[in-house]
Order: structure tokens, then C-alpha cells, then sequence
């Protein structure tokens, strides 16, 4: 067992007992990979899952679509402070009515295989990416065409108002990494090599799919001055304990973190290395199944609601994740449009209420409820917290780990998944909703619809952002009110960082895209 973690679970032993029982953090074996020389031109990577595909188009994003980002350059880059940044386009700009937007590509850009970046490659690519029906795909269902204006200046056209449209074409819902014309005539091997237009390629030979992936300079990026390292070497650390005992043997250089991890272990970090964290996420339940096709008891609002007033989210946050959270019953994170203080007073903690729902559902003595959770230490540990709320009233809950989010998206759409343990990012809600709200959305499993929160949101999204946080605040307090999840804490971001490596602050760009990691010295 990881000493810190232990230094810091035994000042939380009364509260951490009756959530985790005698569970622990096991040590992981590191494996065969030798231990990286001390090249400050190397950037190792720690990352807490196993990417099922390197295809932006199906891949996961924030934290599981770390694996992208060296070798996929997106039209802009949004910044911690939210405002927006050259990369591909040097220029943009969103019509009145937000139906529209007109981007200017720079003019020395290449892919990887050297093909150049036109307007005519950005229109193949954003609609190959619509095709494929993607987790994000969604995004651009309202999408009636891009109109190719000169060789590096294109329109996206719109059927509906879109005030996020611009977000649209970051790097954060993978539409905005754009992909090689000459790749897409064999999409086939997108899954398993990169052709985007970014400082770095995927060294496919240098790979070990699962395990370790090997980034060189892509000698055909037009900005030489942002090419940092002569490798970046992402590996898979789905134990955090084991990424945190490889970053102090010097193995990584970064681990993209959880709140648990850096709560367990911030007291006791050796001094050459610092946590680079923010408060941009939700973590909780997605109470998937509404139409109790899966879980018949969630289809009844009571229940949901009864699993809401059941968690005692003060315990678990203070257990669990200490500084590095809050709890909440929101899905915004503060500072982030739609979040309103009101709507945390919806479920105080409330075993008796809760207890009350149940029985007027129909289920005095509770039920069984599988709660489901990717594999990986965060959503292990709160599992296990969850399970002890919930058996309290009643609710009896059986855990079941899914291997990675390939397995996951097989089951969603095989209508298999139930009450899922799992965090997702605060951000634009124009877009954000699109992930959790639309009936098309990568984590609305069963395609929920609800007829007052549809009406919520097309209000909401005719807004200009800058008018439009009452409207949103409408939107979550009815979200809230379904109980369509159980947030449990408003999380951190959490990075852990050596000494020798510059970090940005991450503010509203939720993660940190790996090339902007640079050498201390």
C-alpha cells in the first residue's frame, strides 16, 4: 500500500470505515517497461485508461481522450480563462442568430502524411465524423452543410441556433480534431494510428495497443517552436496507486489524476513533485435506465428521487476527496453558466425521506440496483461509498466493473446499462447537454426525453451565452427535480506533475492538452 495513502485514510478512518469497510489501494506491478532515463526531452504520461480506439470519431473525451492530443490538431484551442485561440483557423466569427460561423485557416498547415489542410479536408472530416454516429456526434445533428468559400475558408451551416457553436471545433468534443482527406479514403486504420495535423504522430511500432503509446514530431507541423520533446510516451495506469509509485520512480513525468488519488496522497509528495488541479467536473450516478428497460425500479421518479435524498454527500466528499471536491447535487460546477447555489438545496441528506419514496414506489423493503462503473480507482472507491448509503435504506446495491469504455458503449447500446457510477465535465451547457440531456447524448443511454426539459433547453438555447445563465439555471433545477442522476461531489481536474515539466492552469478548458506540457528548463 502507497504510505501516503495510509497517512492520509487513518486521519479519516471514523468517517472512511463506514463507507469503504477494510477495502484498500493495491500496489499494481509496474510491468516490463524499464524505467525512463531523466531526458527532459521526453514527456512520460500517465493516463487512467486504456484507449479502445486512437479514432477521434469513437473515441472518449477529457481524460479518456488524452491518447488524441499530441497528434490532432483542432480549428482553436479554448484557454483557462474561456476566451478562444489560434490553431488551424487563425480567424472566426459566429452570425448573429448563432446559425453560422465562418472559419480562416492558416495557409502552412499539414497532416501528418503531409497532406495540406484546406477547407475542402476540414468539410470531409467534420462530416466523416458526423457519419460515424460517434459518442459526440450529437453535437452536429443540427448541422445542414459546410460551404467551402476559397481554399481556407469554409461556413458551417446550421438548422438551429447554436451559441456554442464555436466550442463545437476545439479539441474538448474530438468534431474539432481534424483528420487527413487521404486517411479517410481507409478509414479502417484510423483505430489504430493517427493522421491529424498536430506536433506529434503515433509511432506505431514503438506501441503497445493498451499499454504504452509512443508519440514523434510530425515534421510537417507548422509550428515548430510548440514541438517540446523528442517523444511523448503515454502509458496506461488504470491503478492509480501504481501511477503514483511510476512517477516517483521516474517513470512519468504527468499522471492524469482523479480528486481521490490527490486527496490520498497531496500531504506527502516528494518535493520535486505538485498536484495542477480545478474544480471542472461532476461525479456521481447517471441514473440511466428512466424507462426501466434494465433496472425496472429506476423508472419510477420516486426511486430516483429516494436515491438523491439517500446520500449523505457531505460524508463522502469530506471521506473520500477532501480539498479536492465539494459535494453538490448539481451538474455545473461554480463558475460555470447554469450553476445556481438554490438547487443544492433539493436533496439534503434525508435516509427517512428517502425511505418514505421508496415505500409509496412499491418498495418497502427496497430492491437490488446493479450500480455499474468503468474500471478505474475513482469510480471503484465511490462505488463501494454509494453502496454503503443506499444499503441503509434499503437499497441493496450489486457492483459490476466494466473493463474500459469500448465494453461500456456496447452495452448502452444494447440497452444494458442501468445506474452508471461515473464524472463527466462542467462546461458550456449549449453543448454540455448534449452529452447528458439530448436524447442522442454519448451518456442518455435509453434516449430519455421529458417534455418540460426540452422546452428548458430550446429557451435556453436561443440565448446569446452572455444572457443566457437564467435560462440554464432553469434547466439544471428541472434536471434535478426528474432525477435524472446523482451528482455526489463537484470534482477536480487533477494532475499530478513533476518539477521539471511547466504546466498550464486549466480553468474553463476543463484538461490540459498534452503540448502545452514544456520542459522546466
Amino acid at each position: 500500500m502507497n504510505k501516503s495513502f495510509k497517512s492520509t485514510a487513518s486521519r479519516r478512518s471514523v468517517l472512511s470505515s463506514s463507507l469503504l469497510g477494510a477495502c484498500a489501494l493495491s500496489v499494481g506491478m509496474l510491468g516490463s517497461t524499464a524505467v525512463l532515463a531523466q531526458n527532459a526531452k521526453v514527456l512520460s504520461v500517465g493516463m487512467p485508461f486504456a484507449p479502445f480506439t486512437m479514432d477521434p470519431t469513437l473515441s472518449g473525451n477529457g481524460r479518456a481522450g488524452v491518447h488524441l492530443s499530441p497528434a490532432y490538431e483542432p480549428l482553436i484551442r479554448t484557454q483557462a480563462d474561456g476566451k478562444f485561440a489560434a490553431a488551424l483557423a487563425t480567424a472566426w466569427e459566429i452570425s448573429a442568430d448563432s446559425k453560422e460561423a465562418t472559419f480562416t485557416l492558416r495557409q502552412n498547415a499539414k497532416f501528418s502524411d503531409g497532406e495540406p489542410v484546406t477547407a475542402e479536408a476540414v468539410k470531409k472530416s467534420v462530416e466523416f465524423f458526423i457519419s460515424k454516429k460517434g459518442p459526440f456526434s450529437a453535437n452536429l445533428a443540427s448541422m445542414t452543410g459546410i460551404e467551402v468559400l476559397d481554399k481556407y475558408k469554409f461556413k458551417v451551416k446550421l438548422s438551429q441556433p447554436q451559441p456554442g457553436l464555436l466550442s463545437l471545433f476545439d479539441a474538448y468534443f474530438n468534431s474539432g480534431n481534424i483528420i487527413s482527406p487521404k486517411a479517410l479514403e481507409k478509414p479502417e486504420q484510423l483505430g489504430n494510428a493517427t493522421f491529424g495535423a498536430g506536433p506529434y504522430k503515433l509511432d506505431t511500432a514503438a506501441t503497445i495497443s493498451g499499454k504504452s503509446y509512443t508519440y514523434v514530431p510530425n515534421e510537417h507541423y507548422y509550428d515548430k517552436s510548440r514541438v517540446k520533446w523528442d517523444k511523448v510516451i503515454v502509458q496506461v495506469f488504470e491503478d492509480q496507486n501504481s501511477g503514483i509509485q511510476a512517477l516517483k520512480s521516474g517513470q512519468l513525468k504527468v499522471l492524469v489524476s482523479d480528486p481521490l488519488t490527490g486527496q490520498a496522497n497531496s500531504a506527502n509528495l516528494p518535493a520535486d513533485l505538485r498536484i495542477v488541479s480545478d474544480p471542472v467536473q461532476w461525479t456521481g450516478i447517471v441514473l440511466s435506465d428512466r424507462e426501466g428497460v434494465f433496472q425496472p425500479e429506476l423508472k419510477d421518479l420516486r426511486v430516483r428521487q429516494a436515491i438523491n435524498y439517500a446520500l449523505d454527500r457531505k460524508l463522502i466528499s469530506n471521506a473520500l476527496f477532501g480539498k479536492m471536491a465539494d459535494p453538490t447535487v448539481q451538474m455545473q460546477s461554480k463558475g460555470f453558466m447554469g450553476y445556481d447555489p438554490a438547487i443544492e438545496k433539493r436533496y439534503p441528506y434525508d435516509p427517512v425521506k428517502a425511505k418514505a419514496l421508496l415505500a409509496e414506489a412499491g418498495y418497502p423493503n427496497g430492491f437490488e440496483l446493479k450500480l455499474q462503473y468503468v474500471n478505474n480507482t475513482l469510480s471503484r472507491f465511490l462505488s463501494m461509498a454509494i453502496a454503503g448509503q443506499l444499503k441503509k435504506v434499503g437499497i441493496r446495491v450489486v457492483t459490476e466493473e466494466i473493463q474500459n469504455f469500448g465494453v461500456m458503449n456496447n452495452m448502452a447500446r444494447s440497452k444494458k446499462i442501468g445506474a452508471l457510477v461515473f464524472n463527466s465535465n462542467s462546461g458550456v451547457p449549449t453543448l454540455a447537454r448534449f452529452q447528458t440531456l439530448d436524447p442522442k447524448g454519448s451518456l442518455n443511454f435509453h434516449g430519455s426525453e421529458d417534455a418540460t426539459l426540452t422546452k428548458l433547453i430550446a429557451e435556453a438555447s436561443l440565448l446569446p451565452l452572455d444572457k443566457a445563465d437564467a435560462a440554464w439555471r432553469k434547466v439544471y433545477a428541472h434536471v434535478a427535480e426528474i432525477a435524472w442522476f446523482a451528482p455526489v461531489v463537484a470534482s477536480h481536474t487533477v494532475y499530478f506533475v513533476s518539477n521539471s515539466v511547466k504546466a498550464p492552469r486549466i480553468g474553463q478548458s476543463v484538461v490540459i492538452d498534452l503540448i502545452d506540457f514544456a520542459p522546466a528548463k
